[in-house]
């Protein structure tokens, strides 16, 4: 087999720290005052947001934020963009559209981040995003917008 033949072992760095559970992760991570968030997601796989209602994970205890797209929309937060600038076979610049952090008006995917929940605790912000109402209607594929 060659030097990459397919189903050639990979010999990994971080194996044997991962198997002795020397590991760090995220949620290893425990600092004094440090907000947990959970980020709420579509159901569809294609549907117009009508409305979010927050009004109960909010004031669900130890929630501290409830942020939609249609407040980062508001603030004027704008959307994120390909630092990567790819580009097509032929050499010329592929188009890379913007992302939104949280969609404020469609879910295109089962998924699409919608909602994000901030609290002081991971279980609290669980418990308060399972409390956030999507109103939406779901679009079928080829009908009009």
């Amino acid at each position: 087999m060659g030097q990459f033949g397919i189903g050639q072992g990979i010999k990994r760095f971080e194996d044997v720290r991962l198997v002795r559970g020397e590991g760090r992760f995220h949620a290893d991570v425990d600092l004094p005052g440090q907000a947990h968030t959970v980020i709420v997601r579509s159901m569809h796989a294609h549907a117009r947001i009508r409305g979010i209602d927050a009004a109960a994970a909010l004031s669900a205890p130890g929630v501290l934020a409830v942020f939609t797209g249609a407040d980062v929309a508001r603030d004027g937060l704008g959307t994120m963009t390909m630092t990567l600038k790819r580009k097509r076979p032929d050499g010329s610049p592929m188009f890379a559209s913007p992302q939104r952090g949280l969609t404020p008006d469609r879910a295109r995917y089962v998924g699409d981040p919608i909602a994000m929940v901030i609290a002081e605790t991971r279980a609290q912000a669980e418990d308060a995003a399972d409390l956030v109402r999507v109103s939406a209607i779901t679009i079928a594929i080829g009908s009009p917008t």
